[in-house]
């Protein structure tokens, strides 16, 4: 599975950057998104502040910006 994560503008809606992360995260994926099943590559998320924080440590990287809104997908 891919996981990207996806910053859209909060005025336009357009998507503004992509962030793919990292592969073998899949439980710590789980246990930040409550996730109690398996993902079938078709899904979208909106994220909490809390649960991109957790991203963004997987990620390496700060990318929390207010002027986005953020999403996580999952893609086969």
């Amino acid at each position: 599975m891919i996981y990207v994560i996806e910053a859209f503008d909060k005025k336009t809606e357009l998507i503004a950057f992509e962030e793919k992360l990292p592969s073998g995260y899949d439980n710590e994926l789980k246990a930040i998104m409550g996730w109690t099943a398996d993902q079938q590559g078709w899904e979208g998320y909106n994220l909490t502040a809390e649960q991109l924080g957790a991203l963004e440590g997987i990620l390496g990287k700060k990318i929390y910006d207010p002027a986005y809104l953020f999403q996580l997908t999952c893609n086969a």
